[in-house]
């Protein structure tokens, strides 16, 4: 059986010519093969393999390294590379040739600890970003990776020398968390780095499965803002091929109330998407609408649609407000519904926190009964009944968990920025909701809840329109 060859990026070989052409290299060994292309491949065993180590050797001298630490010659690549990012072969994509991403293990942990999830390939500079900008606190931030990497006499030291020291740890191998966007491979590669970057490790890396490369893939966030959408199938869409190297991006971000459904969830860059996070743009707009014209599932939850359906009407006439004033009016809508569900448990107690499971958590049990497949753009192919395990016989327990846990987190006042702003007259709407509940039927309390979110979505509406 012939192996098929590999279609090698055009960035990638732009990659080639400039490394292979920069003083830095002066002197490596590297042919030309009869088409032109650059032979950067040589085995050890190879003249040209033997070349570049004695080649490197004196390069360890001339840097003043020793040949004995460890790694000499990854060292020596790491010293001598001119922009510290690769290219990847496969896809083009650029990481760093430091340490900087993050193992499976510490992915749990900081998903445990801040409730975000990451991926394998999101920077570690974009990650701690991330989490300061869900309202942890610098110190916290810091004595956390302080602790996790055993760091000492770290003092008053900011974030760029606190992940300095993390990344050195782990390049000199005492500690195993952060890994590079390229593995080191010298003499085989020219460059001293693998071909290709940890964005397609999975693929192109047979020994290292999909399984072990991707983690939680179930969405916390769908949990914690009770998202519309078939979240479980949306879940088992992030575990399929589709996302393998890549980070899932929701369209319609999860925490301004869209929906998590595979229908809009797309492939993106683990940094672009770490720095993307909750921002919404006029083009991630006209591709939410594409996606409803094409698939008729509606993108927004509930609790959110008026505010979506003013968003439709208005983006195009005012686009230089849609990721200001649009995406504040629906971060300001979460933060009235939250509020409005922790004044529920509080004022209605185990009868609140029953109505709220049975009216609006229960409901989505069903879409947990099945598995899916998926094409390429997340429509469902197939749908079986499902095969619980003991495991998966305590997730909706778990949803559950979660998003009452959730609310009272929100409305933690010293980890959130943005406070609920009711009116009088609806604060004793909702007051009168919270009575009723104790008293009469679910489905009527529920009624009253609805139209209440409906008036204070149409009151913002007319706050911006009037802006």
């Amino acid at each position: 059986m012939t192996r098929a060859k590999r279609t090698w990026n055009n960035d990638f070989k732009v990659y080639m010519e400039t490394i292979a052409s920069h003083p830095n290299y002066r002197g490596l060994p590297i042919k030309r093969k009869d088409n032109g292309e650059l032979a950067w491949i040589a085995p050890a065993e190879t003249e040209i393999g033997q070349a570049r180590i004695r080649w490197a050797k004196s390069k360890t001298l001339e840097l003043g390294l020793s040949i004995n630490q460890h790694k000499p010659f990854a060292q020596v690549m790491l010293e001598i590379h001119p922009t510290k990012t690769h290219v990847c072969q496969i896809c083009g994509s650029r990481m760093s040739v430091f340490y900087h991403y993050l193992n499976a293990n510490f992915i749990k942990t900081i998903y445990k600890k801040f409730n975000i999830l990451f991926t394998a390939c999101d920077h570690v500079e974009d990650i701690w970003n991330q989490i300061l900008a869900k309202g942890f606190q610098e110190d916290a931030i810091s004595l956390f990776f302080e602790r996790n990497f055993k760091l000492t006499n770290v003092g008053s030291l900011g974030k760029d020398e606190i992940i300095s020291l993390c990344e050195r740890k782990c390049r000199e191998g005492e500690n195993s968390l952060l890994g590079p966007g390229a593995m080191s491979n010298f003499p085989d590669r020219f460059d001293g780095f693998h071909s290709y970057n940890r964005c397609c490790r999975s693929a192109q890396d047979k020994g290292r499965s999909r399984e072990n490369l991707k983690t939680y893939t179930k969405d916390r966030r769908a949990y914690e803002y009770w998202s519309d959408g078939n979240i479980h199938a949306a879940n088992q869409f992030l575990s399929s091929k589709r996302f393998d190297g890549t980070s899932a991006d929701h369209i319609g971000p999860v925490s301004l109330g869209f929906v998590h459904d595979s229908h809009y969830l797309r492939p993106m860059i683990g940094g672009e998407n770490s720095a993307k996070r909750d921002r919404l743009y006029v083009e991630d707009v006209d591709a939410i609408l594409e996606a409803e014209k094409t698939t008729g599932i509606y993108p927004m939850s509930w609790y959110s649609a008026k505010i979506w359906e003013f968003i439709k009407s208005n983006y195009k006439k005012h686009p230089n407000i849609v990721a200001t004033l649009y995406r504040g009016l629906l971060k300001q809508n979460m933060a009235n519904l939250m509020f409005i569900r922790k004044s529920i448990i509080d004022c209605a107690g185990e009868r609140g926190c029953e109505f709220l499971a049975k009216e609006f958590i229960v409901p989505k049990h069903e879409d947990f009964r099945y598995d899916y497949e998926f094409d390429e753009f997340g429509n469902i192919t197939n749908q079986t009944p499902r095969h619980f395990t003991e495991r998966s016989k305590n997730e909706m327990e778990r949803f559950t968990r979660i998003a009452f846990e959730s609310v009272e987190e929100y409305n933690d006042k010293s980890n959130r920025n943005l406070s609920p702003n009711l009116t009088d007259e609806e604060q004793a709407e909702l007051d009168l909701i919270c009575n009723t509940i104790k008293k009469v039927d679910f489905a009527a309390c529920r009624e009253m809840l609805e139209l209440l979110v409906e008036n204070i979505q149409n009151r913002l509406i007319r706050t911006t329109a009037s802006v």
